[in-house]
């Protein structure tokens, strides 16, 4: 019975050792790897890692994860970006690449951080059924110590449709020097370019812990650019002590776009009238938003019947908000009509940066009056007996603001008037002042008594000694029927008192 029971267990034992031994099953272990955990402060770090499932055994099958949900967490100062990640299958040893987006800030630590990543899955029991876990693993980063930037402060004078400077203020807030640095600013936005392009670069040989370094960058901003903020990039790469190198992260830099120069035209007034030199005025301000140095006003040319005297008025350097008068001589030609109208001025000036830069038109409508007469004429002695003749007198006025000189004036007529003297001269006329100047007028003897038109015309020069030709003047005269309505009464006497004395005569002849 001894030897048989051995040789039941010796091939039993044989048995055993040639069926495989079944391998075991555990449940999915999720984990994470980092090829790089380090982290620069000063910006939003952009972090890649793997999600693993792997068991504990090395000989073990791990079952497959699906519809895994990644929930990240802030941790410390460092704020955790990336809300929500998903990976619909992790099977066993196959990673998942992922990333974070990180926004470490510039004073935080040196030092190892845990990042929490909360993560629920599902995976398949083997008993037929899908199984629900929650766990929450961690992700660990390295703030590196070194040289560390921060943005402190900007300000921008580009406006919409224009250009300007933006300056930007960075801080080294490491704990070390940094060497041979670059800054790289850089635009994502169209409307918005650095210099001649959407990037510019500015260098620093060394960059000392806690100092400030303030960088010019010129900004155009297109035409359709909006007032508003925009954000630009930079990025500082460096040396180290050590003699290695490093990158910030994406630094943030605003830009404020400003709106246009604009500028207004209030109490406006003219006195501009058809055929006379006149004036415009008004007072300009500037509505900001910048300084406007060494502002003019201009007065573009607005027709052939308008033409300005000058061109442009300088008003001086305008603060925002600050206003200057102005004033334009213009001269309407006497074929320009009367009415409203619409000049469009403008101004130019120099901005902060000492560029040349124009403003908008600025509409301003004015009234133009009508021609109004060189000369008032009216007058002395407007009255004349038929057959009968004697001194005109007409009062001339200059009504021109402006002296006239050499004023020679010639009247004309018709039948039954006539003039044996129809000149006369006056050798100046100031504004407003009058002066009675004589001809001589006769009526003939048949003129029917009613009233009678005299032409009058004038040739003067100006005050720029241009000789001019004024419009012709019509002066009314009233010609009356001849006093008593019959034969003459002095004739009639005459006639009578040489009969008399005619007939005296031969009587006193006859008697002798």
């Amino acid at each position: 019975m001894t030897r048989k029971a051995l040789a039941v267990l010796i091939v039993a034992s044989l048995l055993v050792s040639t069926v495989p031994v079944a391998a075991l099953t555990s449940n999915p272990n999720i984990q994470t790897i980092t090829p790089d955990p380090s982290l620069q402060p000063g910006g939003v770090n952009e972090l890649s890692f793997q999600l693993v499932n792997d068991g504990e055994g090395a000989e073990d099958e791990t079952r497959s994860a699906h519809n895994v949900h990644i929930r990240p967490r802030d941790v410390g100062r460092i704020d955790v970006e990336t809300r929500h990640l998903y990976v619909e299958q992790l099977p066993d040893g196959t990673p998942a690449g992922l990333s974070l987006k990180l926004n470490v800030p510039s004073d935080i630590e040196s030092g190892t951080y845990r990042i929490p990543l909360r993560l629920s899955y599902e995976y398949d029991s083997g008993a037929g059924n899908d199984v629900e876990r929650k766990t929450t693993i961690y992700l660990p980063v390295r703030v590196e110590s070194g040289p560390r930037f921060d943005v402190v402060d900007t300000s921008s004078t580009a406006t919409v449709s224009g250009q300007g400077t933006l300056e930007v203020t960075v801080k080294n807030v490491g704990d070390s020097a940094a060497y041979d640095s670059t800054l790289t600013l850089s635009s994502s936005a169209p409307d918005v370019q650095l210099g001649s392009s959407q990037s510019s670069t500015r260098f620093v040989d060394t960059w000392e812990r806690g100092a400030n370094r303030t960088f010019e960058f010129e900004t155009t901003l297109g035409d359709s650019a909006t007032v508003g903020n925009y954000s630009l990039g930079a990025q500082i790469d460096f040396e180290k002590p050590s003699g290695t190198t490093g990158s910030t992260p994406s630094l943030t830099v605003p830009l404020r776009a400003l709106p246009e120069m604009t500028f207004s035209v209030s109490d406006v007034s003219s006195s501009l009238r058809v055929g006379e030199t006149g004036t415009l005025s008004g007072t300009v301000t500037n509505t900001g938003p910048k300084a406007a140095n060494n502002a003019v006003v201009t007065f573009p040319d607005p027709g052939p019947t308008v033409t300005p005297i000058e061109t442009s008025v300088a008003v001086g350097s305008l603060e925002p908000g600050e206003s200057a008068p102005f004033e334009f001589d213009v001269e309407v030609t006497s074929s320009g009509s009367a009415g409203p109208r619409q000049f469009d001025l403008a101004v130019d000036y120099r901005d902060q940066d000492g560029t040349s830069r124009q403003s908008d038109d600025i509409p301003t409508r004015v009234d133009v009056g009508p021609q109004t007469p060189e000369f008032d004429v009216e007058p002395v002695n407007g009255t004349l007996s038929a057959g009968s003749g004697g001194e005109f007198e007409v009062t001339v006025t200059n009504t021109r603001d402006y002296a006239v000189s050499d004023v020679s004036a010639k009247i004309y007529m018709d039948s039954p008037l006539s003039s044996d003297d129809d000149e006369a001269f006056v050798d100046r006329l100031e504004p407003g002042e009058s002066e009675t100047i004589v001809f001589q007028l006769s009526a003939g003897g048949g003129a029917t008594a009613k009233t009678y038109p005299v032409k009058m015309d004038f040739q003067y020069d100006d005050e720029d000694g241009d000789t001019i030709i004024s419009d012709t003047y019509q002066i009314p005269v009233d010609v009356t029927a001849s006093s008593g309505g019959g034969l003459p009464i002095v004739p009639i006497l005459v006639v009578v008192a040489l009969v008399v004395v005619a007939g005296g005569y031969l009587y006193y002849r006859r008697q002798g």
